[in-house]
C-alpha cells in the first residue's frame, strides 16, 4: 500500500512540473522567437522587432521621397527615360524649393496628375493604377537566388559554339552534332535565368564588370556574334514575363529599381532618396554610355524571323522523317502587321502599341519592345500548328 501512494506521489509531482514548464514558456515565448536559427534567411524583424525593418520606416526627414521599392506602386509621370518627375511640399510657405519635401508624382489613367494629400500620400479613393509585376516578382528574390540562376544559364551559353536570338528575342545556343552540322541545342527560357542575365546586361552591357578580374562574361556575344546587348536585354525581359498582359515604362523602371540597375551611365533624379536616404539613380536611355546614341527599336527585326504553319486555309502539311514540312512560311512582321488572310486560322493578333510605328526611342521603345516580345512569344509558344525556323534563308 506504501509503495502504491509513494507511486502516486511521484506522479502528481512529475505533473506538477509539467504544468510549470508549459507556464514558464508561454510566458517566455517572446525570448524563445527573438532565437532564430544563425543559418536561416528569416530577417532579424521577423521575431517582432519592427523597428529593424527598413520597409516600414516613415520617412521622418524632409527632401526624401515616399513609397520606397516595397511600397505601393503607382504609376508614375515620368520623363522619357523614365525618370519619375518630382512634386513638393512647401515646408516654409515661402515658394522656394530648398529645403522642402518632394515627392513622385501618381497620374491617372488619362495621365493626369493626382493631387496628393498635404503629408505627400495618395489620397483614399485617388484614381492611382497600381503596377502589376505577375511573376516578375521572382527579382526581389535574394540575390543568391539570381547568382545561382546566371551560373546555370553561364554553363550552357559556355558551351556553346554558336548564338543566335530566338522568334521573341531570347538567346539560343548552337552546336555541332557528329556530323559536324550545327544544330539548335537549347533556347534559354528559364523565367529566372532570364532575369538574371538581364540584370547582368542591364549593369553592364559588354563592358567591363565590378567581378571577374572586370571581364565581361557575355561579352563575347557582341564582339564575335554581334548580338546588341539592349535587344538581347528585352528579349530576356519578355521570357522573364507573364505571357499575358501589358509591359509598360513604369514597369521596366520598377524592375530595374529592384535589379539595382543604373547602367553604365545612370541619371541622378534630384531630391529622389530611397529608404537609406541615398540618392535614385535611373537608366539613361538618352546615352546609355558616354558617347552612345540614344536607345531606338525597330521593329524591322521581325522581317527576318520566320514561322511556319502545319495547318493552312484547312489543309494539313505534316512534317516528314526529316522533320520538314511543307508548309507555308511567312515572317513574323508579315503575320502582325496584317500582310496575311488568316482564312482558317483566326483573327490578327490585337497589340497594345500601333504595329505600323516602325521605331520608337529611349524607354518608350525599351518598353514596347518588350511588349512586342511577350506578345509575339504568347501568339507562338505552345502553339502545335505553328514552327519557328530559326535558320530560314527568304
Amino acid at each position: 500500500m506504501k509503495t502504491i501512494f509513494r507511486y502516486s506521489r511521484i506522479v502528481f509531482l512529475f505533473f506538477i512540473l509539467c504544468c510549470m514548464t508549459i507556464l514558464l514558456s508561454n510566458c517566455q515565448k517572446e525570448d524563445f522567437i527573438a532565437l532564430s536559427d544563425e543559418d536561416s534567411d528569416q530577417p532579424e524583424w521577423a521575431g517582432g522587432d519592427t523597428d529593424a525593418n527598413d520597409h516600414i520606416q516613415a520617412n521622418e526627414e524632409s527632401g526624401t521621397t515616399r513609397g520606397g521599392d516595397y511600397g505601393d506602386l503607382y504609376v508614375l509621370l515620368r520623363d522619357a527615360n523614365g525618370v519619375p518627375s518630382m512634386t513638393w511640399r512647401d515646408l516654409d510657405e515661402d515658394g522656394e524649393q530648398d529645403d522642402d519635401e518632394f515627392f513622385v508624382q501618381p497620374i491617372d489613367a488619362d495621365g493626369n496628375k493626382i493631387e496628393l494629400d498635404q503629408f505627400g500620400e495618395v489620397p483614399e479613393g485617388a484614381p492611382v493604377i497600381e503596377v502589376d509585376f505577375g511573376r516578375l516578382n521572382i527579382v526581389r528574390s535574394p540575390q543568391s537566388v539570381l547568382d545561382q540562376a546566371f551560373e546555370e544559364a553561364m554553363k550552357v551559353i559556355n558551351a556553346g559554339d554558336d548564338f543566335t536570338l530566338d522568334y521573341c528575342g531570347r538567346l539560343s545556343i548552337w552546336n555541332y552534332n557528329d556530323n559536324d552540322v550545327l544544330v539548335l541545342t537549347k533556347t534559354i527560357d528559364s523565367p529566372r535565368e532570364n532575369m538574371a542575365m538581364y540584370q547582368y546586361l542591364m549593369k553592364y552591357m559588354y563592358e567591363e564588370t565590378e567581378e571577374n578580374n572586370n571581364q565581361n562574361r557575355m561579352g563575347f556575344l557582341g564582339e564575335t556574334y554581334h548580338i546588341d546587348p539592349l535587344l538581347l536585354a528585352t528579349g530576356c525581359f519578355s521570357a522573364g514575363s507573364d505571357k499575358t498582359g501589358t509591359v509598360d515604362i513604369d514597369e521596366v523602371v520598377y524592375i530595374n529599381g529592384f535589379l539595382d540597375c543604373t547602367g553604365l551611365n545612370p541619371i541622378l533624379n534630384e531630391h529622389d532618396y530611397d529608404f537609406n536616404n541615398d540618392e535614385n539613380y535611373y537608366w539613361n536611355f538618352t546615352e546609355p554610355r558616354l558617347g552612345d546614341a540614344q536607345f531606338q527599336y525597330k521593329r524591322d527585326i521581325y522581317k527576318d524571323r520566320y514561322i511556319q504553319f502545319l495547318v493552312w486555309d484547312n489543309e494539313y502539311f505534316p512534317l516528314d522523317e526529316n522533320g520538314i514540312s511543307q508548309g507555308p512560311v511567312f515572317s513574323i512582321y508579315e503575320i502582325f502587321e496584317g500582310e496575311v488572310d488568316y482564312k482558317g486560322i483566326g483573327d490578327q493578333p490585337e497589340f497594345t502599341y500601333d504595329w505600323s510605328l516602325s521605331d520608337h526611342t529611349k524607354v518608350l521603345g525599351f518598353a514596347i519592345a518588350i511588349d512586342d516580345a511577350v506578345q509575339v512569344l504568347d501568339f507562338i509558344h505552345g502553339d502545335s500548328n505553328i514552327i519557328f525556323l530559326p535558320n530560314y534563308q527568304h
